[in-house]
């Protein structure tokens, strides 16, 4: 795997790993390592081909939540396609806010239609 998409793989981990209220501890404990060795991953070393292979299981088995302050009525689904660049722009601004991508998006969402709640 190339730098690039391991980053962006690192990126979609801390966030999947805040909205589930999981941390790294968490994470060594499903990959068999220590925190330390997370901490490594996340911070300059590449995972392992093994290991970001339990990571991505763990995510499809355990999807993003969404925050408690949004209430789905009825089932609805979105889906935004952005470009890599509005992306890291819009998660820099989540990242700045301390909140994970899709509460930032779940609190911005509302303010584009002009209705308060």
């Amino acid at each position: 795997m190339d730098e690039v998409n391991q980053d962006e793989l690192k990126m979609n981990v801390k966030l999947w790993l805040k909205a589930n209220n999981f941390n790294y501890a968490w994470l060594a404990e499903k990959c068999f390592v220590s925190e330390a060795t997370v901490r490594n991953w996340m911070a300059r070393k590449p995972i392992p081909a093994a290991k970001e292979y339990i990571i991505r299981e763990l995510i499809k088995k355990l999807p993003l939540t969404l925050p408690s302050r949004v209430s789905v009525e009825e089932e609805t689904r979105i889906t935004l396609k952005l470009g890599a660049e509005t992306r890291k722009e819009l998660e820099k601004k989540a990242f700045s806010q301390g909140k994970t991508l899709a509460e930032f998006i779940a609190d911005e969402v509302p303010k584009l239609g002009g209705s308060s709640e």
